[in-house]
Parts: C-alpha cells; sequence; structure tokens
C-alpha cells in the first residue's frame, strides 16, 4: 500500500549576509534587498575600519570602525568569510602590538574576539569550504613563520604549521583559496602560485596583462576568476581581476591600501515551489519542483532519525540558472521501520548553501506480510545484499547452501522486533556457482538462487 503525505517546506532565514564564498582577505556581501550584485567587504589597516564597497566602482556604501569590548583595535590585516558558519574573520591589532583573531559584523564592526594569534606576523586569511579550513601565512618579514602555510582554529586562534616557506616574491603574502580547482593560491611581490593543499606542493604561475605591483588582497570569485587589490607604490591603490592563470585586468583605483577581501553571492540561488514525500515499503521518495534557480549546482539530501544527527544520503544535480518549473525526485531504499526527518542543501556553484527542511517527519511502517527479495547484485562478486521484511517479532534465520544442499554459511540467526531489514553476503571465500539462501521465520520459509562469478 503506497501512502502519500505532502509535506511543508521552510526556507532558511536570510540575514545580512547570505551566501557568502569566502576567500582570503575580500568579502562581497549582499544585504537583503533587490540588490542583483556583489559587493566587496575590505579591511582598513591604517585607519582602523571595515567598508563595504561597490564592486563594479569601489564606491563607498558603509564604513564603519572596528572595535572590541576591552581592547583598543589599532590595526587591521585582513578579513574573509566562512560559509559554513555564516562569520567574517579577522586579524586586528590590538594595544600594545598583539594580533588577534577575530569575529566581524561588516555592518556595525563590532568585533568578538577569538584568541592571540601566536605571531604578530600572520596578515592575510582565506577559509577552506571545502574542508572546513581557515588558513593562515606569515609574512615575508615575520621571522620563523615568514612565507610559511598555518592552519587555524576557528574557536582558540590557535595556529598548526602545515608547509613552507613558499619563496615565491620577495615582500607581503596573500593567500586565496580557488573552490573550482581546490587550490590555494599565493601571491607575493610580483610573484604567484598555486598549492595543493593535500601534498602542499607549490607551482609557480606567471603573470601577464595589466601591471600589478603587490597584491595586498585577494578573493575567488568563480568562473577562474580573483578579485585582487594592489598597492601602486609610485601612485596609490588600485582593484583588478586576474584569473588562474595570473591575467590581470585593471579595474579602477581604491581609496585606500583594501585589505581582506571575500565574496557574497546576492541572490538566492533557488525557489522551491513545492516540495513533498511518499512512502512504498522501506523506500521513501522525495519531490520537489524550482519556480527558478540561479548558479544551482544541486542538491545533497540529508536524513536524520531519532538520534537527530543529519547523514548525507544523496545528490542530484541542478540546473543552474533557470527562469522555468524543474521538477526533481529522489528515492532513499531499503530503510528500517522508524519515523525520518529529511531536508534539502542546496549547493551553488561558488559553494555556498541554504537548507530547505521538510517540517513534518516521514514514517516507515511495520510490514504487512513476511518477504524475502532477490538479492542485488545479481550475478555478484563477491558482496550482494538481501533485504527482507518481518510482520512480527521472532527468531530469524537465514542461511545460505550450495548446490548439494551443504550449508555453508549461517548469515543470520536471532531474534528480531517487526520491520524492514538488509544483510549483505560477503562469498570471497567461496568459488564460482550457483547458491541458495533461505529465510525461516515463525511458519514462513522461503528461498531463492543466486550465482557467484569470480
Amino acid at each position: 500500500m503506497k501512502n502519500s503525505t505532502p509535506l511543508n517546506f521552510s526556507f532558511k532565514s536570510i540575514n545580512v549576509f547570505v551566501k557568502f564564498c569566502m576567500i582570503l582577505s575580500l568579502t562581497f556581501f549582499s544585504m537583503k534587498t533587490d540588490q542583483i550584485k556583489a559587493d566587496v567587504v575590505a579591511v582598513n589597516p591604517g585607519s582602523p575600519t571595515i567598508e563595504v564597497f561597490n564592486e563594479a566602482t569601489w564606491a563607498s556604501i558603509s564604513s564603519a570602525p572596528l572595535t572590541m569590548g576591552g581592547f583598543t583595535i589599532t590595526g587591521a590585516q585582513a578579513v574573509t568569510w566562512n560559509s559554513d558558519n555564516l562569520l567574517f574573520y579577522a586579524i586586528v591589532t590590538v594595544t600594545p602590538t598583539a594580533r588577534h583573531l577575530v569575529t566581524v559584523d561588516p555592518v556595525t564592526g563590532i568585533c568578538t574576539n577569538v584568541g592571540v594569534l601566536a605571531s604578530t606576523a600572520f596578515s592575510t586569511l582565506t577559509y577552506n569550504s571545502t574542508s572546513g579550513i581557515l588558513y593562515t601565512m606569515g609574512g615575508s618579514g615575520g621571522g620563523p613563520v615568514a612565507e610559511r602555510l598555518y592552519s587555524v582554529d576557528i574557536n582558540t586562534a590557535a595556529t598548526t604549521f602545515l608547509a613552507g616557506p613558499y619563496t615565491v616574491g620577495g615582500f607581503g603574502e596573500v593567500i586565496a583559496y580557488n573552490y573550482t580547482d581546490n587550490m590555494i593560491y599565493h601571491w607575493s611581490g610580483t610573484g604567484m602560485e598555486m598549492i595543493d593543499p593535500v601534498t602542499f606542493i607549490a607551482t609557480p604561475i606567471v603573470r601577464s596583462g595589466a601591471p600589478v605591483d603587490e597584491v595586498v588582497g585577494a578573493v575567488y570569485v568563480g568562473g577562474g576568476i580573483f578579485q585582487i587589490t594592489d598597492l601602486v607604490f609610485t601612485v596609490s591603490t588600485s582593484a583588478f581581476t586576474m584569473t588562474s592563470a595570473g591575467v590581470a585586468t585593471l579595474i579602477g583605483p581604491t581609496p585606500y591600501r583594501a585589505r581582506g577581501l571575500g565574496y557574497i553571492d546576492p541572490l538566492l540561488p533557488v525557489e522551491l515551489s513545492s516540495f513533498s514525500s511518499s512512502t512504498s515499503g522501506s523506500d521513501v521518495t522525495l519531490n520537489w519542483s524550482t519556480s527558478s534557480e540561479t548558479n544551482n549546482s544541486g542538491f545533497d539530501i540529508e536524513r536524520s532519525s531519532v538520534s537527530g544527527t543529519w547523514s548525507k544520503v544523496g545528490n542530484v544535480t541542478g540546473n543552474g540558472t533557470s527562469i522555468t518549473t524543474n521538477n526533481y525526485s529522489y528515492t532513499d531504499k531499503n530503510l528500517t521501520s522508524g519515523n525520518y526527518s529529511y531536508r534539502l542543501k542546496q549547493i551553488d556553484f561558488n559553494g555556498n548553501f541554504e537548507y530547505f527542511n521538510l517540517s513534518n517527519e516521514v514514517i516507515v511502517g511495520i510490514p504487512v506480510k513476511y518477504d524475502l527479495s532477490q538479492n542485488y547484485p545479481n550475478p555478484f562478486n563477491p558482496s550482494t545484499k538481501i533485504n527482507y521484511t518481518l510482520p512480527t517479532e521472532g527468531l530469524v534465520s537465514i542461511k545460505i547452501f550450495d548446490m548439494s544442499g551443504k550449508e555453508v554459511m549461517s548469515l543470520v540467526n536471532e531474534v528480531k522486533t517487526a520491520g524492514y531489514y538488509s544483510v549483505n553476503f560477503n562469498a570471497s571465500n567461496l568459488s564460482s556457482g550457483i547458491y541458495f539462501y533461505s529465510l525461516s521465520a515463525a511458519d514462513f520459509t522461503d528461498t531463492k538462487k543466486m550465482m557467484l562469478v569470480k
């Protein structure tokens, strides 16, 4: 019997800064308005202030002094966006000279102390949204931490050495994570390289295009493009785009040495128009529709049981950018009896995400009859899965026999409650051939054939 139950969906509330694609020193963000472009967030190391700029013109939108209870902030070095916990992180200098890791509200400038960094030479930040790691690097004149890559604990500010030194340039160190190729990009002086975050091997990149002196802020904005700010020693500071291949294009001047840039996608990528579920035996099918999509990479399907722990059970590819209705479906198969909750984690191409939660539980009930399913896969090598159902509690036995009728293995021999079950059969120690598996429970017995092919 198929039970279909419509479920309500709820959208994650969009706060002042929703959907960021982090990366080191730049931060683009958007308010909940009809704005259709991103804005840059940067810190001014001289004031110190945090400021929001128009992405296209670098005209100031808002500016606020950096403040923190119990401390006097005298400088600022970097700011980045953590797209997992939706917080900005910054490096600030406090009286007398210590550098602290803080979280910061880019509109008010109010900082919350995380902890003191181990060195006053740390001056750049970037967040790896794939592995959930915040990175920093010491400046070229930073003594034992100079040009060395560290991870930073976002709860304590403790740093852990990873690799280095990276001597691609002579002065100034800026790093930015590229979520497309999963590499950390590093600028120093006129040098540029990409660092593998697994092997920590660096590959030099030859820069070209518009002349750039010293990069002081950088953020990856997708499509193989970084936005960077540059300290031009003889003139002022400027903003550029730079490709992953090192090709720079001038955007225009910036009002000061803007450091610490990040990026936020200002558009809600997906509008859900419906979300429902249906159950058939031990299978749950989720159906949902979108009325529009922007930059939609796809959906992770997540499930939780009574324990409350969410786990990913599948993924469905999105339709990128679309203004037409798109219908999606996913079937979560072979569940045990119980109550379940589901949610969709919609992910855009720059790594930002939001959740769409089902407000009602999905109930997988008790089966109405005994059943033994055909194993899958079949033929198999060396493992296969056997599903079975029990309408009542009792002693259950599943045994494996060869062609002669000799028992070669016992898979189940215990009391089980009513419900849906699955058991794996590993035949790595058996020879190829025909085998039989038999289920016995109460007065029910069933036997099926399977083939092992090695």
